[in-house]
């Protein structure tokens, strides 16, 4: 079993991996289509002698394939390029604003985890009552919200009309509490349902009567026995939202400007800023891919008999 298991593991990291390639391949590609980046990135006016040099120092005169090569060459060793619009190396780009988006992150995972499972029990062991149906109704109300919606709600009640929370930026912590609390929103939604409805499948089983019928105390049953067998679909819906919530940083960073990758991503996209664009796509794509992954190996760990049938 744990054999078969393993080559299921190895087979899906080989599989994340050559994903991560198609992923590569088709954003160099991607950002070429889109237009030409001198064209946006030079002033109007400039005589075609100094356009000509500028397009060489960027290195747009080779062909594309010749430049998709130098791309992979720069990132096996390492080197994501240079800037076309601030001619700095990509990575310093990206190590400045990495930290506020792992920030960021981090609060919202915190939020969603902390707040969501607890709820998602409570909504559980009172089903039919009004506490429990009060929890699903919030719960449906922030999964139908567009993060965008939230944000601006946010913004004119705690920061325009309360002045409780600043608007934008990300110099204390408190930036960072309304776009974790609207990247959170979803998953947070996503895990209450989830967490509901597993737990609705294994309370009714004939082992957690057992159980009860043994005399162990109610939290033992509920958090030992019954928690531990919903915890699969659980893994899976947290491995699938943070996943997602990879993608909505983008829309959030975007809207209260706190200086992360995802608003980083934006604005080269719209200057068509090759170097830049490129490795945050290939980052934001390999972190979707490494929670997938991760997701695979919690199976494992949670529950050895889980197979995935071999293709």
């Amino acid at each position: 079993m744990w054999r078969k298991m393993l080559d299921q593991l190895i087979r899906r990291t080989i599989g994340a991996v050559l994903t991560l390639g198609v992923v590569i391949a088709a954003t160099f590609f991607a950002t070429r289509l889109s237009g030409n980046a001198a064209d946006y990135l030079l002033p109007p006016g400039m005589d075609a002698q100094s356009k000509q040099a500028m397009i060489v120092q960027m290195g747009l005169d080779q062909p594309v394939l010749v430049q998709f090569w130098h791309y992979l060459q720069g990132l096996v060793t390492g080197d994501m390029g240079i800037s076309l619009y601030e001619r700095r190396p990509v990575a310093d780009i990206y190590a400045e604003r990495l930290p506020n988006t792992v920030m960021l992150f981090i609060y919202a995972l915190v939020i969603a985890i902390v707040v969501g499972l607890p709820l998602g029990l409570v909504a559980a062991l009172n089903r039919g009552k009004a506490i429990g149906s009060a929890i699903m109704g919030i719960a449906f109300i922030g999964y139908a919200t567009p993060n965008f919606v939230l944000a601006i709600i946010m913004i004119l009640v705690f920061s325009f009309n309360l002045h409780w929370l600043p608007s934008s930026g990300s110099m204390t912590p408190l930036h960072f509490l309304m776009p974790a609390i609207v990247l959170a929103a979803p998953m947070l939604a996503e895990i209450v349902r989830f967490t509901r409805n597993a737990m609705l499948d294994v309370l009714g089983q004939d082992y957690l009567r057992t159980a009860r019928a043994k005399g162990l105390p109610e939290h033992v049953v509920v958090g030992k026995h019954a928690l531990r067998n919903a915890s699969i679909p659980i893994v899976t819906i947290l491995g699938l939202q943070v996943a997602g919530m990879v993608a909505r940083v983008v829309i959030v960073e975007s809207v209260f400007a706190t200086k992360g990758i995802g608003d980083l991503v934006v604005y080269a996209a719209i200057g068509r800023d090759y170097p830049v664009l490129q490795f945050g796509v290939v980052l934001i794509a390999l972190i979707v891919v490494i929670s997938s992954l991760v997701v695979d190996y919690a199976y494992a760990l949670l529950d050895p008999r889980v197979k995935v049938a071999a293709s």
